[in-house]
């Protein structure tokens, strides 16, 4: 071949080009049939959820794997076996048994440590059961007793308390940038905001139900009293604060207090970036009371401090 004749290094490119082509296609097609043959058809969910719902006792945990084929389970499960407790919960212990529904060999890493007692196939869906080796015992839940009958809420600023009024009115739904969701029955204080049981976004955008009980800053604190609070020998929580109020990392810590009576149980702070921070305080002095337990909620500054938590007796 002469010099003439010899390709220069662009027309090289462009037959090389071409030729990558058909292989890049092989590829594509490859791809498609490895996705379309791993996707879990509708009829293994259904034959999943009905083998979940003859089988889960109210207080089983019903979860997905992996964690983003949760809607998919919610949708095809429904809100009697998705419910809320189970999809917002605050953790796994208070669980006696789990039910987890999964795809393609995921399991939750939170049920790590559980037993795993039987495992049963529907088609491409997997209904694997854990038993917690060490289930949580717990007396009363603070979320559920957010009630005018079993709770009463004021604002403090400068020394001066103002009562909360409890009201109810059609629920709103929160959205990405405007906060949790607002609750029809909720607690309106002086100075607008509110106080009362919703669901919030944590760092990691999981649902949490919890006490929304933002803090007003200036000085000021929410003061949140349950009545008849059964005592046992640990208070257990967590808190958070709204994901897209927190997740610059530039907001004030905002700090949970407890007492009973003149007793101080404990105080806790969170400060942006925590996430969803697990706290626990001994209560073994005031095991098998009946008392009532007070939380206040404060922040140097209350800008953007859209604050949640939960707590249980045990």
């Amino acid at each position: 071949m002469s010099e003439e004749q010899r390709p220069t290094g662009a027309a090289l490119w462009r037959r090389g080009a071409f030729a990558a082509i058909p292989a890049a296609g092989f590829l594509e097609l490859a791809a498609h049939v490895v996705q379309t043959r791993s996707v879990a058809p509708r009829e293994d969910w259904e034959a999943a959820r009905a083998y979940v719902e003859a089988h889960a006792a109210p207080d089983d945990l019903v979860d997905f794997a992996p964690r983003w084929v949760d809607p998919v389970g919610r949708e095809v499960f429904g809100a009697s076996l998705a419910t809320l407790p189970r999809e917002a919960r605050p953790d796994e212990t208070r669980f006696p048994r789990a039910l987890e529904v999964s795809i393609r060999g995921a399991h939750l890493p939170e049920l790590a440590a559980w037993r795993r007692a039987e495992e049963h196939r529907f088609g491409r869906v997997t209904v694997t059961q854990w038993d917690n080796p060490a289930p949580a015992h717990v007396l009363d839940d603070l979320v559920s007793l957010v009630d005018p009958q079993r709770m009463r809420v004021s604002r403090v600023d400068g020394g001066r308390e103002a009562d909360c009024t409890a009201t109810r009115s059609t629920g709103q739904s929160g959205g990405l940038g405007y906060g949790p969701a607002v609750p029809g029955d909720r607690f309106t204080c002086p100075g607008g905001g509110f106080v009362g049981a919703s669901v919030v976004a944590d760092l990691d955008y999981r649902p949490r139900r919890c006490i929304y009980a933002p803090a007003p800053g200036g000085g000021g604190l929410v003061r949140l009293r349950f009545l008849d609070v059964r005592a046992g020998r640990t208070l257990h929580g967590h808190h958070a604060i709204y994901v897209e109020a927190e997740r610059d990392r530039k907001g004030a810590p905002v700090t949970l207090t407890f007492k009973a009576g003149s007793t101080l149980v404990g105080s806790v702070t969170h400060h942006d970036g925590d996430g969803w921070k697990e706290f626990e305080f001994d209560t073994s002095d005031l095991a098998g009371q009946h008392v009532d337990l007070v939380a206040e909620i404060s922040a140097p500054n209350g800008d953007r401090r859209q604050y949640c938590f939960e707590a249980d007796t045990r």
